[in-house]
This record gives C-alpha cells, sequence and structure tokens, in this order.
C-alpha cells in the first residue's frame, strides 16, 4: 500500500518516526511531508532515511518537481496524519491551503487517519471539538488522543496514539469487508497439559497465525471469536472475542459450545495430542517420580467438529509438519473431512513464534503455494480463499 504521512509541528513528532518504520517494515510504501514547523522538530533527512523517499516541506521546494502536491494527492491510498496538532486541524476543518500538507489534504479523495496531540485544555476547548466534528463528518478517521502525562508535565487528553494503534487503525479503514456477516471461530496456541501444579506437557506455539487470522478477518467484517491457549501472547483486535483455556479438554468444550453459532470454524492452534492420565494435586518430590508416565490421548478437536458439522460449515484445519508438508497435510484432509488444511513447515530454519511461514493451502482442488513468507501473508490469503469460497458458495449457510 501507499502511504503518506504528514506530520506536524509538535513535540509528538518523534513518535511519527517511529510510525514511518514500522509501515516500511510492514511492506508499505512511505512517502512524508513534514509542515515548516515540524521540520524544527525533527529533521527531514532522518524522515527521508526511514521512508527510501525525498521528503516534502514546502511548495516552493518540491522535491519531486513543480505541482508535486498534485502527484502526491493521487499517488496514496492512505493519508496518515500524525501528529496533528489544534492549528493544524483548524486549517484542515476550514478548508485553508498554505502549505504542503494542506494541499494534498484538499486534493486527497482515500482513507485519512489523524491523530490528534495537544495540551488537554485545547482538546477540549470547544473550538477544537468543533474542528474535530467537522473532520469527521469529512471522512476522517480519528485515532486518540490518549490520557496520561504530556511533555508540559500536565496529565490528561492530548498524547498522540501510539504507533501500532495508528497502525491498527489503518488495517481497519482500507481492509475489504468481504467478510460482513460472516461468524468466525478460530483456535490459537498450544494447551497445558499438567503432571502436577509445575509441570506439564506442551508445545513452543504462541499462536501468532490464529491471532493474525482473527484481526485480519475482524477488519474485514466477520463477527470473530478467537479460543486461545495460556501460550498466545500476540494482541488481539478489539473486535474479537476471546475465550482462554488452559488444556485441550477445555479448548474442545470451548469449541464445541460456539460451534452453533458460527458459519466457519479455523483450527489454528497447536494442541497437545496427549495427556497425563494422572494429574497430581501436590508436586512431588523428582526421587519420588517414576521415569515413565501413563499418557492418555486428547480429543481430536479438528475431526470431531468435522464430523458433526461437515457440508453444513466451513471448516480448515493447519498441519505442522518437519518434512513431506503437503503429502501429509493432503492425507489429513481427507482422513478428517476437511474443506481446507494449510500445510506448513517447522524445524530446521523454520520454527514457531516466527512471522516468517513457509506454507500451501490444500483442498480437494489441488494444492496452491501460499506466497509471501509470513504468516501475515498466510492469513490474508486464506480469508481471500474463505471469501471466494463463501461468495461462490452463494452466502454459504448463514
Amino acid at each position: 500500500m501507499r502511504v503518506l504521512v504528514g506530520v506536524s509541528g509538535g513535540i509528538a513528532a518523534y513518535k511519527s518516526c517511529e510510525l514511518v518504520s514500522r509501515l516500511v517494515q510492514s511492506g508499505h510504501e512511505v512517502r512524508v511531508i513534514l509542515t515548516p514547523k515540524a521540520a524544527e522538530f525533527v529533521a527531514p533527512m532522518t524522515f527521508r532515511a526511514l521512508s527510501g523517499h525525498p521528503v516534502s516541506t514546502s511548495v516552493v521546494d518540491e522535491p519531486e518537481g513543480a505541482l508535486s502536491h498534485i502527484a502526491l494527492s493521487h499517488w496514496a491510498d492512505a493519508l496518515i496524519i500524525a501528529p496533528a496538532t489544534a492549528s493544524l486541524m483548524a486549517r484542515l476543518a476550514t478548508g485553508l491551503a498554505d502549505d504542503m500538507l494542506s494541499l494534498v489534504y484538499l486534493g486527497f479523495r482515500g482513507h485519512v487517519i489523524m491523530a490528534p496531540a495537544m495540551e488537554p485544555d485545547m482538546w477540549r476547548h470547544p473550538r477544537t471539538q468543533a474542528n474535530a466534528r467537522i473532520l469527521n463528518d469529512d471522512g476522517v478517521v480519528m485515532v486518540g488522543p490518549g490520557e496520561g502525562r504530556l511533555a508540559s508535565g500536565r496529565i490528561g487528553p492530548g498524547r498522540m496514539a501510539e504507533p501500532a494503534e495508528v497502525l491498527e487503525r489503518l488495517g481497519d479503514v482500507t481492509a475489504p469487508h468481504d467478510l460482513s456477516g460472516l461468524r468466525m471461530l478460530i483456535t490459537a496456541g498450544s494447551t497445558w497439559e499438567p503432571f502436577d501444579p509445575v509441570r506439564l506437557l506442551t508445545n513452543p506455539s504462541t499462536g501468532l497465525m490464529g491471532v493474525l487470522i482473527a484481526n485480519q478477518a475482524a477488519r474485514r467484517g466477520a463477527r470473530v471469536v478467537l479460543v486461545k491457549g495460556p501460550s498466545v501472547i500476540a494482541p488481539a483486535h478489539a473486535a474479537v472475542e476471546q475465550l482462554g483455556v488452559t488444556t485441550a479438554l477445555q479448548m474442545a468444550e470451548a469449541v464445541h459450545s460456539r460451534m452453533p453459532d458460527v458459519d466457519i470454524f479455523v483450527g489454528a492452534a497447536a494442541v497437545s495430542d496427549f495427556r497425563p492420565a494422572e494429574q497430581l494435586a501436590r508436586k512431588a518430590p523428582k526421587e519420588s517420580l517414576s521415569l515413565t508416565w501413563r499418557m492418555e490421548p486428547n480429543p481430536d478437536i479438528i475431526r470431531d467438529v468435522a464430523q458433526r458439522y461437515g457440508g453444513q460449515k466451513l471448516i480448515i484445519g493447519f498441519a505442522a509438519q518437519t518434512e513431506d508438508a503437503v503429502r501429509q497435510a493432503q492425507e489429513k484432509r481427507q482422513a478428517k473431512g476437511l474443506d481446507a488444511m494449510v500445510a506448513n513447515v517447522v524445524g530446521g530454519r523454520h520454527g514457531f513464534g516466527e512471522a516468517k511461514h513457509e506454507a500451501w493451502l490444500v483442498t480437494a482442488d489441488g494444492v496452491d503455494a501460499m506466497t509471501g513468507g509470513t504468516k501475515q501473508d498466510t492469513a490474508e490469503q486464506l480469508l481471500d480463499w474463505i471469501s471466494r469460497r463463501v461468495q461462490g458458495d452463494g452466502g454459504w449457510n448463514r
């Protein structure tokens, strides 16, 4: 995505450095516009180094030639203004175009996100609130301001939203709403199977894959329930309903209790295959323990869901393998009666909790490599397939 970042003059301008860096790391092409006051807080060269592109600071000295404010307003897919001072908000609300950023704003017709930053009394002032309402009515999406300690030492509303929050809102406003109305149930993370209060059987899954799918599905309009194991640390989108569990039996119970109310199930959790047949109430000294411990199988949640709801709901599983991942995923998909299975490689240069991902989508129609090489790419491509499948089935069984 092509993103313009407009920076106005305030102490919070330093946060925009991190914002630009994160945008670039997320794969966006970024260009930066500084107001003259902003250039007094952060040097244009800083943003040039972070974005890899010339920085616009004035209409007179346009780095990409005459009328580049017009070219920029047509180039970008989204415009983020962070920080937005009270002065800038007032000028934009009244339609003034007296610098590069305001000129681009008036000519821009895409998504606009604004992160206000100012003193609490300035934010609370009736004129600032009126300007914020005008900008909202014009389609500007406000992020923040948050409450906390400001540069003046005062505490109250006026802190610029953190870059991560701005990035999340960008994902919200730019995502297609092709999953609107769909109800999805997603599992994520490992399960813990205790031997006693301090010893347990588990695996290294962090739940990142499941959380990414849940977050993107929520952005695309789906109503999402995330059943997550105790290892999940990645933050879930505010619109995602979260159910925390510990053991495989608890995860199975949570899944089966919610399945009647959903259209799509995605089993991305790394559920422990076995659990101790006996769980001690207290920690026993290791010297008193046997080196063998009787185990019993945990329920196969995906298989059980498919047996009960196959043909009624869309059911998708994940298969993490150290070798021959595609073949094993094909066999598992057929044996369990799933609509799709995502095969992915673990071990060697691949591991749990990493953003990198080598995966294939296995369906009755064949095998498709999931391109891009990250879990975010896998999540988006899986949801693209779900969207096409649902639309092809006339809306599935909603």
